[in-house]
Parts: structure tokens; C-alpha cells; sequence
């Protein structure tokens, strides 16, 4: 009796954990298992590496549970034996404009990074924010961040409704005048297949948006 006792409570407690993953922990669980590292394991040498952004760094990341998921494409320089950077902070948020990115400037940069990847535009395409005040809050941080050793910006996809054309050429404008590197993200995601929804990266889009930061940061991001 005492064993089917055990055995009848056991599977009661496999089916409530089954149910709450099914349910209410079915987002908690699936970020997890989604994470290409955990906090405890990025890397914490080379060059500092601080994003400031949208959902084109957070990714499926949850940086306050110390998660660093795999659709976001700072995960694949601070993750790993073969991390190229070290972690400073992945400072993008889904859904951000870039109003929203430019007041979190200060955090960016109190966060001492020696490479700053800058990139936003396509929320601000999608509520109808006019052309020339994008650009304008993209100069302000960069403005503000002018005493980074190196920073980039980085071309963003089209809105599902705005096209994001005009946008990307003021981005390169932008970086011509100011003499940094471009990070060409728009291309990466226009390909067939690299988003899972029209805007946002695959995990193996990410991984190629991390190798196109690599590229426009150059000597500055060594390989370990």
C-alpha cells in the first residue's frame, strides 16, 4: 500500500511539473533551454563589449536572469572557449525606439566599454518617427559615446510595415561622417530564411550578425 502510495504521489508530482512547463513556466523553460550560455559562464576577458539596442541584441536573452540566448548575436561573442569579447553588459530591449535607446546612454557607458555596438530604428519605423529624428538620437549616443575606443553602429531590418532602406543609408551617412565602422546587420536578415518571423533573427542569423560586428571592429575584437 505505502509503495503505490509513493508511486501515485510521484507521478501526480510528474504531472504537475509537466503541467506547469506546459503552462506558466512553458516561457521560463523554453529560455532556458534556448540559452547558448548562462552568466556564470561568459567570458570576462579581452575586450569589454557593451550593446545598446533593441530586440537585434536582446534576442530571446534574459539578462536578468543571467541568461544569454541564441538568437541574439552578442551571445556569440562573449559565450564560449572561443569568445571573442568580454561581457559588459547586453543592454538591449525589445520593442525599444530609439528615444528609449539614447536614455539608456549613460548606463551603456558606465559600463566602461572598450566597443560600443549601437543599433536601432526599426520600432521607430513602425510608429511612424520621422526619418531626421532617428538619425538625431542615433548622433546624440554618439555623441555621448565619443570617448569609446570603439564604436559601431549597425544597419537595421524594415519594419513589417516601413521599409528600412532610407533609414540604413542615413546609418552609413552617419557612420561616414563620424569615421566609425558599420556592422551590416539589414543584409544578413533580408536573406530568405534568416528570420523566424519577417524581423527577427534565426539562431544561425545571429550567430552571422556576431561574425558581421567581428568584421566591422576588426584588430580591435582578437581571436582568442
Amino acid at each position: 500500500m505505502r509503495r503505490t502510495r509513493l508511486w501515485i504521489a510521484g507521478a501526480l508530482g510528474v504531472a504537475l511539473v509537466a503541467a506547469l512547463v506546459a503552462g506558466p513556466l512553458k516561457k521560463p523553460a523554453l529560455t532556458v533551454r534556448n540559452a547558448h550560455c548562462f552568466g556564470w559562464s561568459v567570458n570576462d576577458t579581452g575586450p569589454r563589449l557593451v550593446t545598446l539596442g533593441d530586440s537585434m541584441a536582446q534576442g530571446n536573452s534574459r539578462v536578468d536572469w543571467g541568461i544569454h540566448g541564441n538568437t541574439s548575436w552578442y551571445s556569440y561573442l562573449v559565450c564560449g572557449d572561443d569568445a571573442r569579447a568580454a561581457d559588459g553588459g547586453n543592454l538591449g530591449i525589445n520593442g525599444a525606439t530609439t528615444t528609449q535607446i539614447l536614455a539608456r546612454t549613460d548606463d551603456a557607458l558606465a559600463a566602461n566599454p572598450d566597443i560600443l555596438v549601437v543599433n536601432g530604428g526599426t520600432n521607430d519605423l513602425a510608429r511612424s518617427v520621422p526619418l531626421p529624428r532617428i538619425i538625431d538620437n542615433l548622433r546624440t549616443i554618439l555623441d555621448r559615446a565619443r570617448d569609446v575606443d570603439t564604436v559601431v553602429i549597425a544597419t537595421v531590418p524594415s519594419s513589417r510595415k516601413v521599409s528600412a532602406d532610407d533609414l540604413n543609408d542615413e546609418i552609413r551617412a552617419l557612420a561616414a561622417e563620424r569615421g566609425i565602422p558599420v556592422a551590416e546587420f539589414a543584409p544578413l536578415l533580408d536573406r530568405p530564411g534568416a528570420t523566424f518571423d519577417g524581423v527577427h533573427p534565426t539562431a544561425s542569423t545571429a550567430a552571422a550578425m556576431a561574425a558581421a560586428v567581428v568584421a566591422a571592429v576588426g584588430r580591435a575584437l582578437p581571436r582568442t
